[in-house]
């Protein structure tokens, strides 16, 4: 074992490397696509709906998020942890566990869809304001088909999801997920095209409908239908399952529940339009950040449960956070670089304002992969108030330095209090990880250090709109850099 300051031996350094490189690799195939099909999505919708259509589309796509994770209870953690915990042998017992979590998330789907019918009027007026719908084609029913795709999506990512992870299947997870991320796109085009905004409300339906049909129909490879959708409840399980729900589901929530609650305020103080233009960072950051996170979430999670918080556990983390890092750095680097010219493409010239937004979200970016590594590693190793406070801690913080920041420096306080609210997480993740000193403490802070004058320096040009050139070299330098530090990983590994 390696002692403090220093690197493991370079076959484990390496091996453990090899396996999150793959990983990163196969998720990147579905957030490939899902990015391919939401540039085109997005600058369609732009040309049609325009900044206010946007805005409104972006708080309907809130308010589902919201109710997914309500709705779901945020039982995937706990049903791949189960799943993995009892093992493919004992069927039995998986099959309660199974009853249990599709139970408690199909009632309380029914539950939440009966209390948005009963509250419709509330829900909209706090959700979209009454001024705002009064003067655009939206109707009742169209926000309740956002609604109404709430069950559905919450068999697909909520239940299914977790199965295909559970019964070790994420080629299955990608493969049906790619097919609806292109039928889904293909509809959205379609009903945009014939009803315009309201048409983009009922796209979010079809798309949850689609993606939960290809994901039961790919799942009849990994466990039987019967086997998966049947009730029942079963103390023991649901107790187990408990355990992560709770500090998933808050947390989960809190997220969505916060921007819902910043972005009304945007609204309210600035209009939809500028809402609109808030979105564009916002997608930036949804687009490009799975292909960083997916992979290390299907290697880095179920590895952590099965050791533990062990010597092997923290190398796992150690290994997760180094290539975190790297990755995200490039990809910061070199999305602000063509910022003035993916914003008009993705978008149109009308959303170019928005550009001015990104150099402090993609900074703030950089402290949220610093941290994320952490909270994966808690959530193995069932360090479940920490999870939660991280996570609890992270809303806060955002909210109330968006809040505190927006009269100071406008629209852009927003994206300055998200990344205020990032860069406290990662201080306390890396004061945490300087405490254990273990795993090659040196070389990971060097390559922390490294990655953040990189990105601040980048962000600074970008910003200041300064030195083309200068950022074009840094972004292919840091890319240089990355993707041999990956080949070298692959060549050491054999």
């Amino acid at each position: 074992m390696a002692r403090a300051g220093e690197d493991p031996a370079p076959a484990g350094r390496y091996g453990v490397l090899r396996h999150h490189v793959h990983a990163f690799f196969a998720g990147g195939i579905l957030s490939f696509t899902r990015l391919a099909m939401g540039f085109v999505r997005i600058k369609y919708v732009a040309l049609v709906l325009g900044t206010a259509g946007v805005g409104l589309l972006a708080q309907a796509t809130q308010l589902q998020l919201l109710g997914i994770s309500i709705a779901s209870f945020s039982m995937g953690a706990g049903i791949i942890n189960r799943m993995g915990a009892i093992g493919p042998a004992n069927r039995e017992r998986e099959g309660r566990l199974l009853s249990t979590a599709f139970t408690v998330q199909a009632a309380t789907s029914v539950a939440l869809l009966i209390a948005a019918v009963v509250l419709a009027r509330p829900l909209i007026a706090a959700v979209f304001g009454v001024e705002t719908l009064a003067h655009s084609p939206v109707s009742t029913l169209d926000i309740l088909a956002v609604v109404f795709s709430v069950p559905m999506s919450v068999v697909a990512s909520g239940y299914l999801e977790a199965v295909f992870f559970g019964g070790g299947r994420y080629d299955l997870y990608v493969r049906a997920s790619v097919w609806a991320t292109v039928l889904g796109f293909l509809a959205t085009l379609a009903l945009i095209a014939v009803w315009r905004l309201p048409g983009a409300f009922w796209s979010v339906f079809v798309s949850s409908a689609l993606l939960m049909s290809a994901f039961i129909f790919h799942v009849r490879r990994v466990r039987p239908l019967s086997h998966l959708f049947r009730t029942g409840f079963d103390w023991p399980e649901a107790n187990a399952l408990m355990r992560f729900s709770v500090a998933v589901l808050v947390s989960g929530a809190l997220v969505p529940t916060a921007r819902l609650w910043v972005n009304g305020r945007v609204i309210a103080l600035f209009g939809v339009d500028a809402n609109g233009l808030l979105a564009v960072p916002f997608a930036v950051n949804a687009y490009y950040t799975p292909f960083l996170t997916n992979g290390i979430m299907g290697r880095m999670h179920p590895a952590v449960t099965r050791v533990g918080p062990s010597p092997e556990g923290r190398h796992e983390l150690t290994t997760a956070l180094r290539l975190t890092v790297g990755l995200a750095t490039a990809a910061i680097v070199a999305i602000l670089f063509l910022k003035d010219v993916l914003v008009p493409i993705a978008y149109s010239r009308a959303f170019l304002p928005a550009a001015r937004l990104l150099p402090m979200q993609l900074f703030g970016d950089y402290f949220y992969f610093v941290a994320f590594p952490f909270t994966i590693y808690a959530l193995g190793i069932s360090r479940l108030r920490v999870y939660l406070a991280a996570w609890v801690g992270y809303a806060v913080v955002a909210i109330l330095a968006s809040l505190a920041l927006i009269p100071i420096f406008g629209l852009v306080g927003v994206p300055a209090g998200y990344a205020v609210s990032n860069a406290v997480g990662a201080v306390v993740a890396i004061g945490w990880l300087i405490s254990r000193r273990e795993e090659g403490l040196a070389a990971t802070l060097l390559i922390l250090a490294a990655g953040l004058a990189v990105v601040a320096i980048q962000s600074w040009l970008a910003w200041r709109g300064q030195l083309i050139v200068v950022q074009g070299a840094i972004a292919v330098v840091t890319g240089v850099v990355v993707l041999g530090g990956l080949w070298k990983a692959r060549n050491a590994s054999g």
